[in-house]
């Protein structure tokens, strides 16, 4: 699914908004989850699942071009943990 089609399937359910309203709320509810995400705080969607950050710690890798051994610095990573209710979704 797009943002376009999430989108289409508000404005049929509703009528009354227009369609860049829609798109404009839509936009809004994923600016503030990012937001929320680069300020280190965790995001909860009750039914749905969260998201959270989690720290990866620095690794060694080799390069396999080069054989030269280079540091992958520490960094950050966006972790989804789905919740019961999505978990339990069997696919088609």
């Amino acid at each position: 699914m797009l943002k376009a089609d999430l989108v289409r399937r508000l404005k049929e359910i509703y009528p009354e908004f227009t369609q860049a309203d829609l798109q404009e709320m839509v936009e809004l509810v994923f600016e503030q989850i990012a937001q929320a995400l680069q300020e280190g705080r965790r995001v909860e969607i009750r039914g749905f699942g969260s998201f959270s950050l989690h720290r990866q710690k620095e690794r060694q890798f080799i390069n396999p071009k080069t054989g030269q051994k280079t540091v992958c610095p520490s960094n950050f990573r966006i972790v989804f943990r789905p919740s019961n209710k999505l978990k339990r979704i069997d696919p088609l």
